[in-house]
């Protein structure tokens, strides 16, 4: 009688109708959230969490048991939101709840979490061959904003941008550049002392020292830049951070079909692509005219002229351009900011770090040799910094070519994958038994190689982050700087905040940064 009825056109326009009232009642709610109660978006999630588990079965390697999954939730899934402002509280909770490893959705792909160094080895042996997700499965803005930079495309396209772009980048540049680094920190100290309350003995470690790898970075690209230049790289940053908030928060942004619609989102994106071409364009104009030394200083003039041989997209070198200034400014922001904190919050290993740059200030390239050295007391605070505050709680997803089997259960190839970072650096039994004391000596006398799989910060292989070598230069030379001239200590027992609106894991609280004398 069911079927019989369904050959009735009455019924099956009756049935459309309904269909096309869930479905624009679904876009309604990614435009308007929480317009729709949560029953209804309760049931319309239940039933993509059952068609996305139909339509990507993970299972055991004997069949009879499901990849544990966190269920799907309209619109972003676990994406977004779940992964990236929420990520340190999820993290904790999808593992006690799922295990060891399990999937989330990020919007409608799979996503399965690693948290033990075995599974990455299984998974990353071959990380030279992973591709790395579509618009980091953040969808068509992000798509828009970033989708083309060198840090989430996938060969053969990757290896092309990335040997134009990492040019300022690499090791030998960047530890040339050290003498630069210092100049910009301790100007940049300095104008504090004029506009924020270091004046008074206070430093916010986030928002004061944010622009200080910002500048350093477009000196890296662009050379000494002129006062109307420099205005508009500081007007752009606030439109950029508003359209990676539209990124995170999700929702409508993810569809193809948003694009047309006259969004807030929309507009920043046309401003923002437009000023940013000009700007760079300009940049190239400014280094050719002011002769041949501001050409060879400026790695834009060269990076542009691999454009306009057509190597590369403009739109690649924009948005790689884009990726390093202003996505990787939080980045870097993170990884300097916590190490304030943790010396201040360890007074002894302040004490420690001090007398050991002290002891290189014999002159000026004792203390260049020390800032490039990677086996000092300074690196092992900036990874134990960064192994209790990773940057981000996931990372960017990447699917291997092959299938692998992890923990008993068969990952189909193309299956994209993304690293705990807090069951992986923290609560791994390595790092037991005193998993969450900072303590820097446990990496001394530790080579790179030997923490492979054990500890995430810049990624593994050849697609590490280009701009490792820079952070870790401009952390070194502001850490050095400051535990010379300043006294670091916490403003009595205050709780460690973390700014809830950055993507990125930022403190968000005042410590005393006072002069020494």
């Amino acid at each position: 009688m069911i079927i019989d009825s369904l050959h009735n056109p009455l019924v099956l326009w009756g049935l459309a109708v309904i269909l096309t009232c869930i479905i624009a009642a679904a876009f309604l709610e990614t435009i308007y959230p929480g317009i729709l109660p949560k029953p209804l978006i309760g049931a319309l999630s239940d039933v993509i969490n059952i068609y996305l588990n139909l339509r990507h079965p993970i299972k055991s390697t004997n069949g009879k048991t499901d990849l544990p999954t966190c269920p799907y939730r309209w619109p972003n899934g676990q994406g977004d939101i779940g992964k990236f402002l929420e990520g340190i509280e999820n993290s904790v909770v999808w593992e006690k709840t799922h295990g060891s490893v399990y999937r989330i959705w990020s919007g409608f792909n799979s996503e399965v979490v690693l948290t033990r160094p075995s599974q990455l080895q299984t998974v990353f042996q071959d990380s030279d061959r992973h591709v790395k997700a579509l618009n980091n499965n953040s969808g068509w803005l992000m798509g828009q904003l970033l989708g083309n930079c060198v840090g989430l495309i996938s060969p053969p396209s990757w290896q092309k941008v990335r040997a134009i772009t990492e040019v300022p980048f690499r090791h030998q540049t960047a530890m040339a550049k050290i003498e630069d680094i210092q100049q910009y920190t301790r100007k940049h100290l300095d104008d504090l002392h004029q506009t924020s309350d270091l004046s008074r003995g206070l430093i916010h470690p986030a928002k004061d020292l944010k622009t200080l790898p910002f500048w350093i970075v477009a000196f890296f690209f662009y050379g000494p830049l002129p006062l109307n230049m420099i205005d508009e790289l500081k007007r752009l940053a606030p439109l950029r951070e508003e359209l990676m908030k539209h990124v995170i928060q999700g929702g409508i942004a993810r569809f193809d079909f948003s694009q047309y619609l006259p969004t807030q989102a929309n507009r920043a994106l046309q401003e923002f692509k437009e000023r940013w071409q000009q700007f760079n364009r300009e940049a190239v104009n400014y280094a050719r005219r002011n002769g041949q030394k501001a050409s060879k200083d400026a790695a834009i003039v060269q990076m542009f002229e691999k454009v306009e041989q057509g190597e590369l997209s403009e739109d690649q070198l924009l948005q790689t351009l884009d990726e390093a200034l202003y996505a990787n400014l939080d980045v870097t922001t993170g990884g300097l900011s916590w190490n304030l904190v943790f010396l201040a919050a360890y007074p002894e290993c302040q004490e420690r770090l001090r007398e050991e740059v002290q002891s290189a200030t014999g002159d000026d390239s004792a203390m260049e040799n020390y800032l490039r050295a990677q086996s000092t007391y300074l690196q092992a605070c900036i990874l134990e910094s960064s192994r209790l505050k990773p940057l981000a709680a996931f990372s960017v997803p990447q699917s291997a070519p092959t299938a692998r089997v992890v923990d008993g259960f068969l990952i189909p190839a193309n299956t994209n994958f993304v690293v705990d970072t807090y069951a992986l650096n923290i609560r791994d039994k390595y790092w037991g038994p005193d998993n969450d004391t900072y303590r820097p000596e446990r990496f001394l006398g530790r080579k790179n190689v030997d923490l492979r799989y054990l500890f995430w910060r810049f990624g593994f292989g050849p697609r590490q982050c280009m701009g490792k070598y820079v952070a870790d230069a401009i952390i070194r030379v502001t850490l050095a700087y400051l535990v010379q001239n300043y006294n670091l200590s916490l403003l009595g027992d205050q709780d460690w905040v973390r700014d809830r609106d950055c993507w990125i894991t930022h403190p968000d609280f005042q410590i005393r940064c006072e002069k020494r004398s």
